[in-house]
């Protein structure tokens, strides 16, 4: 199977890559061309300027003595056409040989670059090599003179290589450039999915009222825009719906409950010469008690979820609470151990009630799911402001499975004790909502092997 590459998380990445990448290979491919032209114009240019040296009235019966000054003009004249620092004298080469008398003229170079044999004559332009560099050869014959003229073509290439190498290093230049500046681009075109995405983060339950204004965004997210704002719509509505239900249902039957709990209270206590009575009406009893807590639990969620759990911050010291709870376990339970580790006072501000009521929740999920005769331990620390109070118990762990949805409201780890253990599965996660309410968390922390900690963070006073 063919390796498929990396895709890149990042759209702005993506964007500024693609942008650039493109950008330059338009600009590689101009290289690339404009390369060629001048490559091709150069050599034409330097062919077009031999042919005209050759067929010029200077060399018409040119005396002996003027051939020297003859060949300082041709290198004169090539001399545009090769990189500085090199020798003028290895432009272009100048030869004359007459076909009675011999060599009449020959460049001081033209030996050790081209040898003794004679150059190729005719008509046209030829190429040839010598000293390791390309020339470019053309001859005219006068009668019995003929006259040679080479030029360097390859000085003439370096030169065009070291112009091409400056260009293609302001094209390196320039890509760091582009790439800058795509990436700035890029980001300016995701500031309106960045506003949206800081909306999003800030977006809680209570706080669902908050929209982005589509007036000062482009045309092309406009319609994102109105699209979140309609759906934030949506949400807020059915979110308010159903807190109003769950909140006016705990209510509607928080009365009847109270007066179904008063009844039986005063049967169970007329019926006592019929002990099948007595029990069946305690049985009744223990079950709207029951139901009556759940009701109770379901109103503080509702009020919690619409973000309407008013939290009279008051001093207060949990030492005495967590003292009494200690007690209480002795009491329900004496062959259960408890280990204390806490300070003389918990200074936090928040109310009381609801606080004990987090505490009794962990407490009675430690009893009630704990080891049999096995230890409780309370403790609490002080660390950055926060106060840490862990509730532990000996266990034998909570499965990786249900670790992630203890805090959900009717959910129970351990459905083997559904029937046996009462609850719900409503005391957890009205206790983190409780514990948030005072600006605090409540989260299962990690334990030893052999028990389970929940950790209660509250700030300190």
């Amino acid at each position: 199977m063919r390796a498929r590459w990396p895709r890149l998380r990042s759209f702005r990445l993506r964007i500024a890559l693609g942008s650039t990448l493109t950008a330059l290979a338009a600009i590689l491919l101009l290289y690339v061309m404009a390369s060629y032209t001048i490559v091709q114009r150069r050599a034409a240019i330097i062919d077009h300027m031999l042919s005209a040296h050759l067929a010029g009235p200077g060399f018409q019966a040119t005396p002996q003595a003027l051939w020297p000054a003859t060949d300082a003009q041709l290198n004169a004249s090539f001399g545009g056409f090769a990189p500085p620092g090199i020798g003028p004298e290895t432009y272009a080469l100048l030869r004359v040989d007459d076909a009675g008398e011999g060599t009449r003229y020959r460049s001081p170079a033209w030996q050790r670059i081209l040898g003794d044999a004679a150059p190729p004559s005719g008509p046209g332009l030829h190429t040839v090599e010598g000293a390791g560099q390309s020339w470019r050869i053309g001859s005219v014959t006068q009668g019995p003179v003929t006259i040679w003229v080479a030029v360097n073509r390859s000085l003439s290439d370096a030169q065009v290589r070291a112009s091409l190498v400056r260009f293609a290093a302001a094209i390196g230049v320039l890509a760091v450039a582009m790439g800058a500046l795509a990436w700035y681009l890029a980001g300016r075109a995701m500031r309106p999915v960045e506003h949206l995405t800081g909306v999003m983060v800030r977006l809680t339950a209570s706080d669902l009222d908050q929209r982005v204004s589509a007036a000062e965004e482009d045309l092309e997210f406009a319609q994102m825009v109105s699209v979140f704002n309609g759906m934030l719509d949506r949400l807020q509505r059915s979110f308010l719906q159903a807190a109003r239900f769950s909140g006016d249902a705990a209510h509607e039957l928080k009365t009847p409950l109270t007066i179904l709990q008063g009844e039986l209270e005063r049967s169970f206590a007329r019926a006592g010469a019929d002990p099948v009575l007595e029990q069946g009406l305690a049985n009744m009893l223990d079950e709207v008690r029951r139901l009556d807590s759940i009701v109770r639990k379901l109103l503080l969620l509702a009020r919690a979820d619409a973000g309407q759990l008013a939290i009279p911050m008051c001093p207060l010291d949990l030492r005495p609470a967590l003292d009494e709870l200690a007690e209480d376990i002795g009491l329900l339970d004496d062959a259960r151990p408890v280990r204390l580790e806490l300070p003389d006072h918990i200074a936090v501000r928040g109310d009381a009630e609801l606080l004990r009521q987090v505490l009794h929740n962990l407490v009675s999920n430690a009893i009630k799911y704990g080891q049999p005769g096995g230890w409780i331990a309370l403790s609490a620390r002080c660390k950055g402001g926060q106060w840490r109070i862990d509730v532990s118990n000996a266990s034998d762990g909570i499965a990786p499975e249900h670790r992630h949805r203890l805090f959900d409201r009717f959910y129970r780890a351990d459905q083997s004790h559904q029937r046996r253990v009462p609850g719900v599965g409503l005391g957890l996660s009205l206790a983190r909502d409780i514990a948030v309410a005072h600006g605090g968390t409540l989260a299962l922390a990690d334990a030893n092997p052999g028990q389970v900690r929940f950790r209660l963070t509250l700030p300190a006073a």
